[in-house]
């Protein structure tokens, strides 16, 4: 996977959970960190910054890494 270098390979494998745990994909990037934290009042919907509730290290990395693919295209 482009942006996934060796370090953050094994960080991810070293502290996520056992993937069975998670009923859905989208339980990985809540857990994570990395989905936008919700403010809804009246019906409307609005998303805000990403929530920061998970590894502040492996969103460095995740992030980081994000940023080269996208420097390199």
């Amino acid at each position: 996977m482009p942006g996934i270098g060796p370090i953050t390979a094994s960080v991810l494998a070293a502290t996520l959970p056992d993937v069975s745990a998670f009923r859905s994909a989208r339980d990985l990037p809540a857990w994570l960190g990395l989905t936008p934290k919700p403010h809804s009042s009246g019906g409307k919907e609005r998303l805000g910054a990403i929530s920061k509730m998970g590894n502040r290290y492996i969103r460095r990395l995740l992030h980081l890494g994000a940023m080269g693919v996208a420097r390199a295209r």
